[in-house]
């Protein structure tokens, strides 16, 4: 199969995030649901404060199923 020349653009990675990130790094698995996260929030429109930021950490370390069904929870807000 072949792929196309261009790399896959980056993640809109929200502010908050951007000094915990590392390019050469791979995520830990709270990084990578923060990410999922915020990217979640942005696709409905809600703001992250920081308050909100931190309770978007604290969710990031619950494990992926919890994490997805917040997520789909915030992609019903975003089709409204």
């Amino acid at each position: 199969m072949d792929y196309p020349a261009f790399p896959t653009p980056p993640l809109p990675i929200s502010a908050f995030l951007r000094p915990y990130l590392r390019v050469e790094e791979d995520m830990s698995a709270t990084q990578a649901h923060q990410v999922m996260l915020h990217c979640a929030l942005d696709a409905a429109c809600l703001p992250v404060r920081l308050n909100d930021a931190q309770a978007v950490a604290r969710i990031a370390e619950l494990d992926y199923r919890t994490v997805n069904a917040v997520i789909s929870w915030l992609r019903a807000l975003s089709d409204r």
